[in-house]
């Protein structure tokens, strides 16, 4: 009977202690889409390619900006004016060395877990953030490299054709 006992705890505290990792975030609302044929996303299909999206700060459009530093504005139509959220701060988009499908992620850091805590993205698919110091490999799932042991928010992405839909 003792045996079963400390059977019984044993295997309750291995699940209490269990982190579960869910791999898409439901954490915050994302709703995006956009045509992998035009510029600048026709460049998603580069591979370890990443652009950071986010809305303008005035709501009517959303920026785009590529590793090496080039950023550019776009409009939104009427229908993305309604329909469009960027999650907490923004959305990462690209396609990891070695995979053939799109990843996105949000452009916060969720160690600091706010939407001012935007993360850097640099050529070599590695983001970091200037408030606590995390680095995240974006070609390894954006799993933490260094400073945290939480990984990106990641959101699903869903392909029809040239449009890429970015969702929760």
């Amino acid at each position: 009977m003792t045996k079963r006992c400390l059977l019984i705890l044993s295997l309750f505290a291995l699940v209490a202690c269990t982190r579960t990792y869910d791999v898409y975030s439901d954490k915050y609302f994302v709703s995006f889409s956009c045509d992998m044929a035009t510029a600048p996303f026709n460049s998603l299909h580069t591979l370890g390619h990443f652009l950071a999206v986010r809305p303008k700060t005035t709501k009517d459009g959303y920026r785009v900006k590529s590793p090496d530093g080039i950023e550019r504005e776009y409009p939104y139509s009427e229908v993305q004016s309604r329909v469009f959220s960027f999650g907490l701060a923004g959305l990462i988009i690209g396609q990891p060395y070695f995979e053939e499908s799109i990843y996105a992620f949000d452009l916060a850091c969720p160690e600091c877990d706010r939407s001012s805590a935007r993360l850097t993205v640099n050529l070599d698919g590695m983001v970091s953030c200037s408030r606590c110091q995390s680095i995240y490999n974006l070609n390894n799932g954006g799993m933490p490299q260094s400073g945290t042991d939480k990984p990106l928010y990641r959101y699903r992405t869903t392909r029809n054709g040239t449009t890429l839909i970015v969702h929760n």
